[in-house]
């Protein structure tokens, strides 16, 4: 059986497959939380509200996804599935009425499997726990990509619990408990460095798709309810489509797309001591109108903490980087930046001053990202390396300065 890391994605054919949700402690699990299947339509929203399969409706209308006691699991005929259906997301809530400071934090693990049909697991995704304060999350799903069905570790969690959840799907968000309109969330998960204040914030993105799709990170738009992009060659509006906040992913889309378009490396990915480049919009503009282009090395192939979803380089970023590419010496992108090493709180405990230690999002994480949510990107192989003037001006094309306000 196969382990995933949130936001990896596995090919699991058609036919006959099970998903599975538990936790421990199993029975403080089962009594505390409740589990359901949504098919949804390609732009992530629920068909029908009938489509919410779980414990009181435990069959689907075509009869393609059925709930079965006492297992908890979810058959699904993948060869059965309405073409309507572009996805099949497995959701976990807190049970309403538990009180405050119930969340997924209370539990010692929650994991989500795939078996086949006769049972045999297949993948394995044990949802990280750390901080995990939510009440409601997006475990897993099914969808398809190109023609055939894939498995998708996701953990999306929702800290404002099932009526978040259900607004997310477009389903009426059902009302809550008295005790649960006086909790609040954790903080929004902000780039501390962000100029402008809670009013307005800024960041970069980069346009993966003709029709004007752009990927940037999910802390750049989170809290957000008017969002922007600017280039030196136009300005639109940009409307949000989907975001993962567990892997800071987030999916925009332009009202008129940029004239350039980023290409993804395709094959190995990017190398420890590789040079990289960074293109975005620093500071919120105070450094000119203009992206910003600096240059540097990947120092590391694991990022903080030793997450493997996330690799280390040099290249000199600042606050309103966040977003943008991480681009290889022939102009392709092999990661999204996303953060930097807080100075002020290692030299606190070092006494040392680190400099240029910053982080990327790598881009196995976010194309599997574009693919689970149906969006094609464009990919080739390595070639060549490029002039750095050569790349930086391609990138004018295709990145974005995004600019936020709340």
């Amino acid at each position: 059986m196969q382990e995933l890391q949130p936001g990896q994605n596995r090919p699991i054919g058609n036919g006959r497959v099970a998903v599975g949700v538990a936790g421990e402690p199993r029975e403080d699990f089962l009594a505390k939380t409740r589990t359901g299947a949504l098919l949804l339509a390609a732009d992530g929203r629920i068909l029908d509200p009938s489509d919410l399969i779980n414990l009181e409706r435990p069959r689907s209308r075509d009869g393609s996804v059925t709930f079965a006691e006492p297992s908890g699991e979810f058959w699904v005929d993948l060869d059965a599935v309405p073409a309507a259906v572009a996805r099949i997301a497995i959701v976990l809530a807190i049970r309403p009425g538990l009180g405050l400071g119930t969340t997924f934090g209370v539990f010692a693990s929650i994991r989500s499997w795939l078996a086949d049909a006769a049972g045999q697991p297949l993948l394995l995704f044990p949802l990280p726990l750390a901080s995990r304060g939510e009440t409601a999350m997006i475990l897993a799903e099914l969808y398809r990509h190109r023609g055939q069905w894939k498995f998708r570790a996701v953990g999306q969690g929702f800290a404002a619990g099932l009526p978040a959840l259900a607004a997310h799907f477009g389903l009426h968000p059902p009302e809550p408990a008295p005790d649960e309109r006086l909790a609040s969330g954790p903080g929004s998960r902000r780039d501390p460095a962000r100029p402008g204040g809670p009013a307005a914030f800024s960041g970069t993105g980069f346009c993966v798709h003709p029709e004007g799709y752009v990927l940037t990170n999910h802390h750049v738009i989170e809290g957000a309810s008017e969002i922007l992009a600017r280039s030196p060659r136009q300005r639109c509006r940009l409307e949000p489509v989907f975001s993962d906040p567990t892997n800071d992913l987030a999916l925009l889309r332009s009202d008129s797309p940029p004239p350039g378009l980023a290409v993804f490396r395709e094959g190995a990915p990017a190398r420890l001591g590789e040079a990289v480049i960074v293109v975005g919009y620093p500071l919120g503009g105070l450094l000119g109108s203009g992206p910003q282009v600096t240059t540097g090395n990947v120092s590391s192939l694991i990022g903080p903490g030793d997450d493997t979803r996330a690799l280390q380089f040099t290249a000199p970023t600042q606050a309103g980087n966040s977003g943008g590419p991480l681009l290889d010496g022939d102009g392709a992108v092999v990661g999204v930046v996303s953060s930097k090493l807080n100075v002020v709180r290692v030299h606190e405990m070092t006494g040392d001053i680190p400099q240029n230690v910053n982080f990327a999002i790598k881009s196995a994480l976010a194309r599997g990202f574009l693919e689970a949510v149906g969006v094609e990107y464009q990919s080739r192989a390595t070639r060549a390396t490029r002039a750095a003037a050569d790349i930086a001006a391609e990138a004018r094309d295709f990145v974005l300065k995004i600019e936020c306000r709340e």
